[in-house]
């Protein structure tokens, strides 16, 4: 599938090591927008990332879910891509998994169609496409 012409404009912060994030939190913005996940920091690409989600308040305060413990129990609870995440930093360590987000200033229905259009542009490993495109 070629590059949509709307994914170019996008600008994209990290990639950033799980390991880097959970030592300063900071980095991440309060801010609405969407985030990916991928086990590289090179560029995302289709079908190499492993999950893609939306916050529509703050990407700091939604993201702290996947920078949990993954050791500790009832952590991979919660929701299917959560734990999808959760397992491939014990199978990587969070060195190994890396994290992107982008900046969204859009009404929040927005943020939920931006959302939907990465999924199908990128085909994430851990997205459930026929729930996620329903938003």
């Amino acid at each position: 599938m070629a590059q949509p012409a709307w994914y170019s404009q996008l600008t994209w912060e990290g990639p950033c090591s799980v390991a880097v994030v959970n030592q300063d939190r900071t980095i991440i913005p309060d801010f609405p927008g969407c985030y990916a996940f991928t086990t590289h920091p090179g560029p995302l690409l289709p079908n190499r990332v492993l999950y893609v989600g939306e916050s529509r308040a703050s990407l700091a305060r939604r993201l702290t879910v996947y920078l949990v413990d993954w050791r500790l129990p009832k952590a991979s609870e919660s929701h299917k891509g959560k734990g999808f995440v959760l397992e491939a930093r014990q199978q990587r360590g969070d060195h190994g998994v890396y994290l992107r987000w982008v900046r969204y200033g859009g009404a929040p229905w927005q943020v939920s169609q931006l959302e939907a259009s990465l999924i199908e542009y990128l085909n994430p490993h851990g997205n459930d496409r026929d729930e996620e495109v329903r938003h």
